[in-house]
Formats: C-alpha cells, sequence, structure tokens
C-alpha cells in the first residue's frame, strides 16, 4: 500500500531469509480467500503499523475471533503476525517492501 510509510521509515533494505519468508508469510494471508485485505492482521499487512502494540493488536483479534474469516485464514495470520514479531522494525519494513515489490530480492 503505502511507499510513502516505506520513505518515513528511512527505506530499510534488509535483504535476507527472515525478511524473504515474512514477505512469504504476508502473500499466504492475501492468498486466503478471506483475507483480501489482510484479514485479522489488515493494520499490519496494509496499513503498515509495524510497531509491537499493532501487531500485539491483531494477535489478540485473531485469538478472540469474531470476524468472518476462515480458520485457515486465522491461521495464516496468526503465523504471519507472531513471525514478525521476532523482527526488527527495520527487517518487518524491509519485508513489507519485498512484499510490495519496491525492494527487488
Amino acid at each position: 500500500m503505502c511507499y510513502g510509510c516505506y520513505e518515513e521509515a528511512g527505506k530499510p533494505a534488509i535483504v535476507n531469509e527472515k525478511t524473504k519468508k515474512a514477505a512469504e508469510l504476508i502473500n499466504e494471508i492475501y492468498e486466503q480467500d478471506d483475507c483480501g485485505v489482510g484479514g485479522y492482521a489488515h493494520i499490519v499487512v496494509d496499513d503498515w503499523n509495524l510497531d509491537d502494540s499493532s501487531i500485539d493488536f491483531c494477535i489478540n483479534a485473531a485469538n478472540e475471533g469474531g470476524y468472518d474469516i476462515s480458520e485457515e485464514g486465522k491461521q495464516a495470520c496468526l503465523n504471519c503476525l507472531n513471525y514478525l514479531k521476532e523482527l526488527s522494525e527495520d527487517e518487518r519494513y524491509s519485508a513489507m517492501a519485498i512484499n510490495k515489490q519496491f525492494l527487488t530480492v
């Protein structure tokens, strides 16, 4: 979505196994029938809110359920969010940039 968000973060360009895997996990969310706008991870993967509190908010929302999202969609979101949580913020921005093709691998 937001090239401006990437620029504001300083355009980190970390390309390693972790950022490539995170980009793939982001893509897996969007591959779910009911996650076209990011599912439970929307504010992270669609809106580029990559801070810990936003990731935690989305994890909690997924664990609570309540949206019309399949179990597969929920698991894709949780897999991605929990993985992103392990990365530095620069790695998170880099993974998003890889996923959105702002940064080529």
